[in-house]
């Protein structure tokens, strides 16, 4: 058995007859090592210690706020196990399967692991059954099986959904954030919004100055900017359609010079959408160029940070390749364009035909807008 030394951030109680702390037992019996980490007080994962395990090993750790840690194999064929650990948990115990539970807090750690394993047998299986036809749009019961996938789906998340109603003040539904079923999230925060603000309130009364609250805060104002941006986008796609005004906005040029695009100037111009990256927009700006028929466009590029690491060069690189004449303009914001904000750009490439600073055509290719 090797014990942790967490220095000044634990204290590490020994084999005392009465340990004081939180007790982990480890009943795997596949030696390794983990690495124990947590989150500091601005959201980083800190790594503690590495712990070594030979087999139904023993720890006790102590900390004066209730925090989530987390053990990540580095070594072996172990599992990665998450606890909630705090001055009022007092025994843990991580099963031969690698499900923890001592606590309310910690049995519900432990049912979400199995929620997840049992969630990737069932796809598996489902997986398993298509593979037998060449051609699943013949089985007879493809419709079925989609209808037993998606009620699998749908009582997942909702066993997410009734801790997060009915226990807010748990520390463990913080995890259920990052499930996921399929390649979407299980959580939708546009639709569970309400939920996951109330839980947000519960842990802060009831865990005052965990990092993992902190934490949680970061993660819902990051989506509560892109709940807000997304709104935008939406109004702004209904609102700038044929018949309305073009938005003035602010750009620059690849060379830095700033642009004020003024609704009145627009006279009788075609204004195109499109990103460096996008190759169906490259492709359809490159051959309309080759024509010679767009030396007069405006051009407005969605490159930017964090998307790609050089979009500045990207773009100006791109913009010399295809040949491509005209205005060229961005703020080289990326997904946080005030292109996509003020125009309400879903897809790319868009493309605008304004006349007299009116929108008379607004069109996701060059033949439609023609």
């Amino acid at each position: 058995m090797r014990k942790l030394s967490f220095l000044f951030l634990l204290g590490i109680i020994g084999c005392s007859k009465s340990p004081q702390g939180t007790q982990f037992l480890f009943a795997l019996e596949s030696p390794g090592t983990y690495s124990v980490q947590m989150r500091d007080d601005v959201g980083e994962f800190l790594v503690l210690d590495t712990l070594e395990l030979t087999g139904n090993d023993a720890f006790t750790v102590q900390f004066d706020t209730t925090r989530i840690i987390s053990f990540l194999p580095i070594e072996g064929e172990l599992p990665v196990i998450h606890a909630v650990v705090g001055p009022n948990s007092k025994k843990l115990t991580i099963s031969k399967s690698g499900f923890i539970s001592g606590d309310a807090e910690n049995n519900w750690l432990g049912a979400q692991r199995k929620m997840q394993l049992d969630l990737i047998s069932f796809t598996d299986s489902m997986d398993l059954l298509r593979s037998h036809y060449s051609d699943s749009t013949s089985f007879v019961g493809l419709e079925a099986l989609n209808a037993s996938y998606y009620a699998y789906a749908d009582a997942y998340r909702q066993r997410i959904l009734d801790s997060l109603e009915t226990h807010p003040e748990r520390l463990s539904n913080l995890l259920t954030i990052y499930h996921r079923i399929g390649t979407q999230p299980a959580l939708d925060y546009a639709v569970d919004r309400e939920l996951l603000q109330n839980m947000y309130q519960q842990l802060r009364s009831t865990y005052p100055g965990s990092p993992d609250v902190t934490t949680y805060a970061m993660w819902l104002a990051k989506y509560e900017e892109m709940l807000s941006f997304t709104n935008e986008v939406e109004a702004a796609q209904a609102k700038f359609q044929p018949g309305h005004p073009f938005p003035e906005l602010k750009l620059e040029t690849p060379e830095g010079q700033s642009v004020h695009i003024k609704r009145m100037s627009l006279d009788n111009h075609v204004i195109a959408v499109w990103a460096s990256w996008c190759s169906g927009c490259r492709n359809e700006l490159r051959a309309t160029a080759d024509k010679g028929k767009s030396e007069d466009w405006i051009y407005l590029s969605i490159d930017g940070l964090p998307q790609q690491r050089s979009p500045l060069a990207e773009w100006y690189g791109a913009i010399k390749e295809d040949k491509l004449g005209g205005t060229h303009l961005s703020d080289l914001m990326g997904s946080r364009s005030s292109i996509i904000s003020g125009l309400g750009i879903t897809e790319l490439p868009v493309y605008f035909k304004v006349k007299d600073g009116l929108i008379v055509s607004r069109a996701s290719s060059i033949e439609t807008l023609n």
